[in-house]
């Protein structure tokens, strides 16, 4: 298993929610924290509690959709730090709307967020990862990456961007030698942050709890998984989507599943 103790974590959307939590769950590792959040409030607030805790943690004000500032960012954290052991790529939002509502400005910004956000920020560190051979990233895709939902057109395609961009990288990092250079994605059906209030938890998946959630991606990163699926259910949708199209709609509907946004209410930004 995987120490990491003295390891430099980076964690986008790192302020509040499942990346506050991340963060507390690392600290616990004894790692250096590098946060990275678009609300300076809450960004210093979290960093202020994880020092105050003895963690060693600096906060980085970074938006995600805009290259420039992942670029600025990540030079900057590479300035104070060296190099990166681990990257979790964990900022994202979410719109819960009809695909025929969604206004272009708002599919802009998720795929910029939750799709490009992951790519460039990833860009960012992993040739440094690949010189060292020594690296871990993690991605927070979803069960959205893995099954679609109505109302969740634009998310899921997000988050299924995710999942591919997740399997490419670890096979890449391999063809080139490179195995030393890890690649975790994480596929959680919804956790109880208020990202996603409204939420209607679909038969036999409830919401998941951050904390446990978190440290499960620790453990994770430990063992050097290449996913992480929870609650068990999700475990099963790969087997699912081997049966006609068809049935699988008539088990998203048996479920609940296709109605699990209909109350949606949310937050327009977080991390997903």
């Amino acid at each position: 298993m995987k120490a990491l103790n003295g390891k430099i974590v980076v964690i986008t959307g790192g302020a509040a929610g499942i990346g506050r939590e991340m963060a507390l769950a690392f600290a616990q590792e004894k790692s250096r924290l590098a946060l990275l959040d678009i609300d300076p409030d809450q960004l210093e607030a979290t960093v202020s509690e994880l020092t105050r805790q003895g963690a060693a943690a600096n906060g980085y004000r970074c938006d995600v959709s805009d290259p420039e500032s992942v670029s600025q960012v990540a030079a900057k954290v590479l300035e104070d730090f060296g190099h990166v052991d681990v990257l979790v790529n964990n900022a994202g939002i979410v719109i819960g709307k009809p695909a025929a509502e969604v206004s272009y400005e708002e599919l802009r910004r998720i795929v910029d967020i939750n799709a490009l956000g992951v790519m460039w920020m990833t860009r960012q560190f992993i040739g440094d990862m690949m010189t060292r051979n020594s690296g871990h990233i993690v991605n927070i895709a979803s069960a959205s990456g893995l099954l679609g939902v109505p109302r969740q057109t634009d998310y899921c395609a997000t988050k299924f961007a995710v999942v591919g961009y997740s399997d490419a990288l670890r096979m890449e990092m391999k063809k080139y030698g490179c195995r030393g250079v890890k690649v975790s994605c994480i596929c959680p059906s919804v956790i109880d942050t208020g990202m996603f209030a409204g939420f209607t938890p679909p038969m036999l998946n409830p919401l998941l709890k951050p904390a446990a959630v978190a440290r499960k991606i620790v453990l994770t990163v430990k063992r050097e998984r290449d996913y992480l699926k929870i609650p068990f259910m999700v475990k099963m949708i790969p087997f699912f989507k081997v049966l006609p199209p068809s049935w699988v709609d008539w088990m998203v509907a048996l479920t609940g599943t296709n109605k699990a946004m209909d109350h949606f209410v949310g937050r327009k930004t977080g991390d997903g």
